[in-house]
């Protein structure tokens, strides 16, 4: 497994490095502004739910490896309520009525973010190998926590600007979140843990294949996300003119 997590180390760093990851951490930027992509984000936000429950999840496990599986997507497969939650506290409940919805959900918008779902279904719904749910999860986990460390300070300026606590973009939700799956150990012991499974050659070459389409797919859909805040937020001018060559390197 070794060669899967040295592969997906450098998969973080240079999906760390994307133009959105760069926008989030721009404090010359309203708090409020750098979340206005956050709608987009739904079809994978509440598809991530169903993956958990009838995708990863397997029941009765059938090995050790899987029921730590089943355990992770209990917890990760309940987040979908803080991001509801949290759209509702930024205030976009009232901008679209149910058809404009769903030709927004379905549209050329979240065309990239809907596809990263049909990846994910196609990389593990008759997957009967647990190996390769394991380097779907942990490439999914990786990402999840550099993303994820960047709403914390998001999170508490919003908390100051506007009295709402948010749950989903906010330091709550990246304290839960280990940067491994979370199967009831520590990530020093998770760590341990994975890096001492031993994989056959194809075994290595299919997780490796399945590690390069989730960061590829995922970060296609955070360009889209970005192609979405050049196009609607009041802010890209000063963004773009900015020096964006001294934000810190958030590897």
């Amino acid at each position: 497994m070794k060669e899967v997590l040295a592969l997906i180390e450098q998969k973080r760093k240079e999906y760390a490095q994307l133009p959105l990851m760069k926008f989030l951490v721009d404090e010359s930027i309203d708090p409020l502004e750098r979340l206005s992509w956050a709608p987009c984000f739904a079809p994978f936000a509440m598809t991530f739910k169903d993956v958990n429950a009838h995708v990863f999840r397997k029941e009765p496990a059938d090995s050790p490896l899987q029921e730590m599986i089943n355990q992770h997507s209990y917890e990760d497969g309940r987040h979908w309520r803080w991001y509801l939650e949290d759209l509702e506290k930024l205030g976009f409940n009232e901008s679209l009525n149910f058809t404009e919805a769903l030709r927004f959900l379905w549209g050329e918008e979240t065309q990239k973010t809907r596809l990263f779902c049909y990846d994910l279904l196609g990389l593990c719904v008759f997957e009967k190998d647990p190996i390769i749910k394991l380097a779907v999860i942990e490439s999914i986990e990786v990402t999840g926590s550099v993303t994820l460390s960047l709403f914390v300070n998001i999170g508490e300026q919003i908390k100051r600007k506007t009295n709402h606590k948010l749950h989903y973009f906010s330091a709550s939700h990246y304290a839960v979140e280990t940067g491994h799956i979370q199967g009831g150990l520590n990530y020093e012991q998770t760590d341990e843990l994975l890096k001492n499974i031993k994989l056959t050659q194809e075994q290595s070459i299919k997780a490796c294949e399945a590690v390069e389409i989730v960061f590829d797919s995922f970060s296609k859909c955070m360009n889209e996300m970005m192609k979405y805040v050049e196009n609607h937020s009041s802010s890209m001018h000063k963004f773009k003119t900015s020096s964006i060559e001294q934000i810190e390197s958030i590897v």
